[in-house]
């Protein structure tokens, strides 16, 4: 009878055992087919680390997303390069992540076109037809047209890029609010009204009256003017000369007549007038080659009465610093046309976002069913917002954030990043919709940023902002025979404005831009100019201003 028992009790923990190992080699395979797909993300946007939370799996947004989607994201940075660095040595190095997601404008969505009609890149149409969120990220209505023209409409073959973070409603589009910003206290101590100064005379005299207080901060000099890093963003004061900034913008008149900004009189004064700046002292010497540590570490301490910047940069370093209630807008500037109101901006999203095709199909499928749910707006609401009942409730079908929330961020600016909210996930959320989904950014209720921007606005943009219409000459460039001859010489505009800026004297400075005018006609650049001048004499409505933002 033992012996029995014992046989059938052996018999049974053998059976069980083998039951065990069965279903344990059941979950397994559960867990391979059907479990979490860990997806690697470039997400290429220099300096970006810093707006990525502590925790890139346990944070409540990173939570959500693997329980609606069923994936994990890692996150790569460009760190110590640009973008335009990083995505070169990408293709360059064949070290391809699973997804891509960086600047829809520049070398960068150059270098991902040429990509995509080499076929390195996932053809998405099967998910777009699939996925209606998706769809709404590839219509021409939007996005911007000369990312159409110059990007997704060359395209060979299929639709390899989506493009995200374009406005869903006028609305929605953000106004930047760039210009010069004074510190309102050395102006009351010069004794001149900051919104008084509109030209470029108005400007020098106030810099001049600024310098002659021989200010001092903690023994160290107080610049009339500075600028962040690299001279950040001081371009946009070529506004008061020519209608779009930067050298290699175009000026195309009343009359069609066309030209490089570079080889005109107007764009040359703007260079003039920065020197003397400059050689007056009234420009900080070290603007344009300074870190941007070293730029804000100057702000912090208060060596720089005026500064060039948009609203939220110069307001989170007027937060870090105390100085809240120290700047106002100086002016705003005339532009060209002597017009300090105008703000005709260039409507763009920022992303483009791409599959390299070294990704299998199953993780493609993933990828494409997490985007599909992050461009609805619960995604969107969950990626800038948190969770509902958490970080914010809905009051009369808009967001209102978590009063708790709002002050903790008072303590660490980090401390909704690090929920995963506003951080890398949102630049995959589809349209950008905070105004129209949710009323407005987190926290607008409370928070006195708000407040004071929309102070700024009255000031520096009473009648809104413009969507800019028109071609952009550059894409006649672009597609210009002479285009691959002379972009070289394009690519050292940039230094050739900084050295005739640090020149010492009037006739260096105009010596170096004859160098350079010399050697873009000699590679034809004039030849380019005529034929947007052509096209925009037979009618095509060309983008004549353009208002930094």
């Amino acid at each position: 009878m033992k012996q029995t028992f014992k046989l059938v009790m052996t018999l049974f923990l053998v059976f069980s055992l083998t039951i065990l190992a069965a279903c344990q080699k059941q979950e397994t395979s559960t867990e391979t087919e059907d479990g979490p797909v860990t997806i690697k993300v470039l997400h290429n946007w220099a300096g970006s680390d810093g707006n990525a939370p502590k925790d890139a799996v346990n944070n409540p947004v990173a939570k959500k997303i693997l329980e609606e989607t069923g994936v994990k994201m890692e996150f790569d940075f460009p760190k110590g390069m640009s973008e335009v660095e990083k995505i070169t040595q990408v293709f360059a190095t064949g070290e391809f992540p699973d997804l891509y997601t960086g600047p829809a404008w520049g070398k960068e969505s150059e270098t991902l076109l040429k990509a995509a009609n080499e076929g390195q890149l996932h053809d998405l149409t099967e998910y777009i037809e699939k996925y209606p969120n998706l769809a709404e990220l590839v219509k021409k209505e939007n996005m911007s047209p000369s990312l159409y023209d110059s990007i997704i409409s060359k395209q060979e073959g299929g639709q390899f890029m989506l493009h995200a973070s374009y406005p869903a409603t006028d609305d929605d589009v953000i106004n930047w609010l760039y210009g010069l910003y004074v510190n309102k206290e050395i102006a009351d101590k010069v004794g001149i009204d900051p919104q008084s100064v509109h030209t470029p005379e108005d400007l020098y005299n106030f810099l001049k009256a600024v310098k002659d207080e021989n200010l001092q901060v903690n023994g160290k000099p107080v610049f009339p003017l500075g600028a962040g890093g690299s001279g950040w963003p001081l371009d946009i004061m070529s506004e008061m000369f020519v209608p779009v900034a930067g050298s290699s913008s175009w000026m195309i008149d009343d009359n069609g007549n066309t030209q490089l900004n570079f080889m005109t009189k107007e764009y040359e004064e703007y260079i003039l007038y920065m020197q003397k700046l400059r050689n007056e002292g009234l420009l900080d010497p070290e603007a344009y080659t300074q870190t941007g540590a070293i730029a804000e570490e100057k702000f912090t301490q208060g060596q720089y009465a005026v500064v060039p910047n948009q609203f939220p940069g110069l307001w989170t370093g007027l937060v870090k610093a105390g100085l809240q209630d120290k700047f106002v807008p100086l002016g705003p500037l005339n532009d060209f046309n002597g017009d300090p109101h105008r703000t005709e901006v260039n409507v763009t999203g920022s992303q483009l976002i791409a599959v390299p095709n070294t990704v299998s199909k199953e993780k493609l499928d993933a990828i494409m069913k997490m985007l599909d749910y992050l461009a609805s707006d619960e995604g969107f609401l969950l990626t800038n917002f948190g969770i509902k009942g958490v970080h914010y409730d809905m009051v009369d079908g808009k967001v209102q954030a978590k009063k708790e929330w709002v002050d903790k961020l008072k303590e660490d600016p980090k401390a909704l990043i690090n929920e995963g909210i506003g951080s890398s996930y949102g630049t995959l959320a589809g349209l950008y919709r905070t105004v129209s989904l949710a009323g407005g950014a987190y926290g607008y209720q409370y928070d006195e940023r708000y407040k004071k921007e929309e102070e700024f606005k009255k000031i520096m943009s009473p009648n809104g902002i413009k969507p800019i219409e028109g071609k952009d000459p550059y894409n006649v460039y672009q597609g210009h025979e002479n285009f691959e001859q002379i972009q070289p010489v394009f690519d050292t505009l940039g230094d050739v404005v900084l050295q005739a800026i640090h020149a010492k004297s009037e006739k260096e400075a105009l010596d170096l831009i004859k160098e350079s005018r010399e050697a873009l006609k000699s590679v034809g650049i004039e030849d380019v100019a005529d034929e947007i001048s052509k096209q925009a004499k037979e009618g095509t409505e060309f983008m004549r201003y353009r208002t930094s933002n």
